[in-house]
Protein backbone atom coordinates (compact mmCIF):
# COMPACT_ATOMS: atom_id res chain seq x y z
CA UNK A 1 0.00 0.00 0.00
CA UNK A 2 2.72 2.56 1.22
CA UNK A 3 4.55 1.93 -2.46
CA UNK A 4 1.26 2.59 -4.12
CA UNK A 5 1.09 5.77 -2.29
CA UNK A 6 4.59 6.95 -3.26
CA UNK A 7 3.96 5.85 -6.98
CA UNK A 8 0.87 8.38 -6.67
CA UNK A 9 3.03 11.50 -5.03
CA UNK A 10 5.95 11.02 -7.64
CA UNK A 11 3.03 10.93 -10.16
CA UNK A 12 1.29 13.96 -8.97
CA UNK A 13 4.39 15.87 -8.33
CA UNK A 14 5.72 14.91 -11.85
CA UNK A 15 2.50 16.25 -13.22
CA UNK A 16 2.93 19.53 -11.00
CA UNK A 17 6.20 20.58 -13.23
CA UNK A 18 4.38 19.74 -16.32
CA UNK A 19 0.90 21.45 -15.80
CA UNK A 20 3.84 24.79 -16.11
CA UNK A 21 3.72 24.01 -19.99
CA UNK A 22 0.19 25.52 -19.52
CA UNK A 23 1.15 28.64 -20.18
CA UNK A 24 1.20 27.50 -24.21
CA UNK A 25 -2.36 26.75 -23.75
CA UNK A 26 -3.59 29.37 -22.10
CA UNK A 27 -2.07 32.82 -20.58
CA UNK A 28 -1.64 32.07 -16.63
CA UNK A 29 -1.61 28.67 -17.00
CA UNK A 30 1.86 28.01 -15.86
CA UNK A 31 0.20 28.99 -12.61
CA UNK A 32 -3.11 28.34 -12.39
CA UNK A 33 -2.88 24.60 -13.33
CA UNK A 34 0.08 23.58 -10.67
CA UNK A 35 -1.30 25.84 -8.13
CA UNK A 36 -4.60 23.74 -8.57
CA UNK A 37 -3.14 20.77 -8.42
CA UNK A 38 -0.54 21.53 -5.64
CA UNK A 39 -3.32 23.02 -3.47
CA UNK A 40 -5.10 19.92 -3.69
CA UNK A 41 -2.65 17.85 -2.98
CA UNK A 42 0.25 19.42 -0.56
CA UNK A 43 -1.43 18.18 2.24
CA UNK A 44 -0.79 14.70 1.65
CA UNK A 45 2.79 14.71 1.45
CA UNK A 46 5.64 17.01 2.22
CA UNK A 47 7.23 15.63 -1.27
CA UNK A 48 4.34 16.53 -3.20
CA UNK A 49 4.38 20.34 -1.16
CA UNK A 50 8.38 20.75 -2.03
CA UNK A 51 8.12 20.24 -5.11
CA UNK A 52 4.71 21.99 -6.07
CA UNK A 53 6.55 25.11 -4.26
CA UNK A 54 9.81 24.35 -6.52
CA UNK A 55 7.55 24.63 -9.27
CA UNK A 56 5.76 27.74 -8.73
CA UNK A 57 8.42 29.70 -7.34
CA UNK A 58 10.68 29.22 -10.32
CA UNK A 59 7.36 30.13 -13.01
CA UNK A 60 7.26 33.32 -10.78
CA UNK A 61 10.80 34.00 -11.24
CA UNK A 62 10.75 33.19 -14.75
CA UNK A 63 8.05 35.61 -15.65
CA UNK A 64 9.33 37.89 -13.19
CA UNK A 65 12.68 37.78 -14.78
CA UNK A 66 11.48 38.20 -18.49
CA UNK A 67 8.90 41.01 -17.14
CA UNK A 68 12.04 42.84 -15.93
CA UNK A 69 14.02 42.23 -18.95
CA UNK A 70 11.31 43.91 -21.34
CA UNK A 71 10.78 46.40 -19.52
CA UNK A 72 14.83 47.72 -19.89
CA UNK A 73 14.42 46.34 -23.44
CA UNK A 74 11.49 48.68 -24.14
CA UNK A 75 13.19 51.47 -22.02
CA UNK A 76 16.53 51.86 -23.85
CA UNK A 77 14.31 51.48 -27.15
CA UNK A 78 11.55 54.03 -25.96
CA UNK A 79 14.53 56.26 -24.36
CA UNK A 80 16.91 56.04 -27.66
CA UNK A 81 13.60 57.48 -29.53
CA UNK A 82 12.38 59.77 -27.23
CA UNK A 83 16.25 61.39 -26.81
CA UNK A 84 16.52 61.49 -30.76
CA UNK A 85 12.86 62.20 -31.41
CA UNK A 86 13.23 65.70 -32.63
CA UNK A 87 15.68 65.02 -35.72
CA UNK A 88 13.87 61.85 -36.36
CA UNK A 89 10.56 63.62 -36.70
CA UNK A 90 12.06 66.53 -38.64
CA UNK A 91 13.46 63.74 -41.21
CA UNK A 92 9.96 61.41 -41.42
CA UNK A 93 8.33 64.59 -41.99
CA UNK A 94 11.05 65.37 -44.96
CA UNK A 95 10.00 61.92 -46.50
CA UNK A 96 12.95 60.61 -45.59
CA UNK A 97 12.65 56.48 -46.44
CA UNK A 98 15.46 55.61 -43.01
CA UNK A 99 15.30 58.85 -40.76
CA UNK A 100 17.99 57.07 -38.97
CA UNK A 101 20.89 57.86 -41.37
CA UNK A 102 21.31 61.12 -39.97
CA UNK A 103 22.14 59.57 -36.37
CA UNK A 104 22.74 55.59 -36.83
CA UNK A 105 24.08 56.02 -32.84
CA UNK A 106 19.79 55.79 -31.97
CA UNK A 107 19.62 53.15 -34.46
CA UNK A 108 22.74 50.96 -33.33
CA UNK A 109 21.25 51.22 -29.81
CA UNK A 110 18.21 50.13 -30.52
CA UNK A 111 19.38 47.19 -32.38
CA UNK A 112 21.83 45.81 -30.14
CA UNK A 113 19.03 46.79 -26.70
CA UNK A 114 17.06 44.43 -29.04
CA UNK A 115 19.22 41.84 -29.78
CA UNK A 116 20.44 41.57 -25.84
CA UNK A 117 16.83 42.05 -24.59
CA UNK A 118 15.43 39.37 -27.06
CA UNK A 119 18.56 37.17 -26.40
CA UNK A 120 18.54 36.99 -22.80
CA UNK A 121 14.60 36.28 -22.93
CA UNK A 122 14.81 33.48 -25.53
CA UNK A 123 17.56 32.22 -23.07
CA UNK A 124 15.04 32.31 -20.04
CA UNK A 125 12.59 30.22 -22.25
CA UNK A 126 15.25 27.63 -22.39
CA UNK A 127 16.20 27.24 -19.25
CA UNK A 128 12.28 27.25 -18.45
CA UNK A 129 12.01 24.27 -20.60
CA UNK A 130 15.16 21.81 -19.33
CA UNK A 131 14.69 23.02 -16.12
CA UNK A 132 11.31 22.10 -15.79
CA UNK A 133 11.66 18.67 -17.69
CA UNK A 134 14.60 17.88 -15.34
CA UNK A 135 12.63 18.26 -12.20
CA UNK A 136 9.97 16.61 -13.99
CA UNK A 137 12.20 13.48 -13.90
CA UNK A 138 13.14 14.18 -10.87
CA UNK A 139 9.96 13.99 -9.05
CA UNK A 140 9.61 10.71 -11.17
CA UNK A 141 11.89 9.43 -9.49
CA UNK A 142 10.90 10.03 -6.49
CA UNK A 143 14.49 12.27 -6.22
CA UNK A 144 14.33 16.35 -4.70
CA UNK A 145 15.12 19.18 -7.31
CA UNK A 146 16.36 22.45 -6.96
CA UNK A 147 15.33 24.48 -9.95
CA UNK A 148 18.56 27.20 -10.74
CA UNK A 149 17.89 31.14 -10.30
CA UNK A 150 14.51 30.88 -8.32
CA UNK A 151 13.53 33.49 -5.79
CA UNK A 152 12.19 31.61 -2.81
CA UNK A 153 8.53 33.76 -3.21
CA UNK A 154 6.48 30.24 -1.38
CA UNK A 155 9.72 29.37 1.53
CA UNK A 156 9.80 25.93 2.20
CA UNK A 157 10.07 25.23 6.00
CA UNK A 158 12.79 22.76 7.28
CA UNK A 159 12.01 20.21 10.17
CA UNK A 160 14.85 20.84 12.14
CA UNK A 161 15.77 18.12 14.42
CA UNK A 162 16.72 19.29 18.20
CA UNK A 163 19.19 16.96 20.09
CA UNK A 164 18.03 15.84 22.68
CA UNK A 165 18.80 17.19 26.21
CA UNK A 166 20.07 14.94 28.87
Amino acid sequence: MESTNQNNYKTIATGIHLLTFGKWIFPLGNFVLPILLWMMNSKKSEFIDRHGKQAINFQISITLYTIVLAFIGGGVIIGSMVSGGPSLWKAMDHGTDFPFWNDLGIFNTIVTSSIICGTAILSLGIVDLVCTIQAAIKANEGKDYNYPITIPFIPHHEEVETPNKK
